[in-house]
């Protein structure tokens, strides 16, 4: 369960991946301030003394897209913003419509908290956001740490803005296509399928145990299995797709 009002796009155990809307539900997140006595948020509120209920709030105001993880029902683990700088065009061709360029977001910022970094929160988050806009995606790293995160964690490229329509202005930027943003969060499903998937493939390994001990299997619990096989089939490598097809029709319940 997450804050209520919030579009969820992703589950994976306790944390919930989704867009927020409106200014009003920024009010019900739980957003730890780093400080000397807690870790925390505190890239903003240390570079600008910005708060961040402010900043989030600000983002929305603005016409951003806000993308959140939350812990359980209200505990903020991380965000991104996204600002759409050029739109989708598309152009007629004896009747038929052909998109000629995917829509540009900048992505203005992300940030996990210190405390649940480095487990793929933030590169989860943003497969998840990018799989959602559909989009070609941009940003400029305020230091060399993010812009190794940008291009060794997320494929990010330098921007040539000639080749990408936008003006000089946007040089030196990193660009991650949207053929390679569309297909990151099943590379990374393919990658991780623990973290992006772990009700499902947790249940999977223990059914197969519960086999292989002899112990019974139940039509619920094959039922149980198949919603959350389902749920995440798009997410499935044809490998692992093909080895869950194949358990499941080892199971003949009348």
């Amino acid at each position: 369960m997450s804050i209520e009002g919030m579009d969820i796009l992703h589950v994976a155990g306790n944390i919930s991946y989704g867009v927020l809307e409106t200014g009003s539900l920024v009010d019900q997140l739980d957003i730890d301030i780093g400080n000397s006595a807690n870790i925390g948020f505190n890239y903003f509120h240390n570079k600008f003394g910005m708060p961040y209920d402010f900043l989030l709030k600000s983002s929305l105001s603005s016409g951003h897209s806000l993308f959140v993880a939350i812990k359980g029902s209200t505990k903020l683990l991380g965000f991104a913003r996204f600002e759409q700088i050029s739109g989708e065009t598309e152009k007629t061709y004896r009747g038929k419509t052909n998109v000629v360029h995917h829509s540009i977001h900048l992505l203005r910022s992300i940030e996990i908290h210190p405390a649940h970094r480095h487990v793929g929160i933030g590169r989860l988050l943003f497969a998840i956001a990018v799989n959602h806009l559909k989009t070609n995606v941009i940003t400029m790293p305020d230091n060399p740490g993010a812009a190794r995160f940008f291009k060794d964690k997320l494929g990010f490229t330098i921007l040539k803005p000639k080749n990408s329509g936008l003006s000089s202005r946007y040089k030196g930027y990193l660009v991650l296509p949207y053929p390679r943003a569309k297909g990151m969060l099943k590379t990374m499903a393919g990658d991780y399928p623990r973290m992006v998937m772990p009700e499902l493939i947790g249940t999977y390994e223990a059914l197969k145990f519960r086999l292989n001990m002899g112990k019974s299997i139940t039509s619920e619990d094959i039922s149980d299995f198949m919603i959350l096989f389902e749920s995440s089939r798009e997410l499935l490598d044809s490998k692992l797709e093909d080895e869950m097809n194949s358990f499941i029709r080892g199971f003949n319940f009348k």
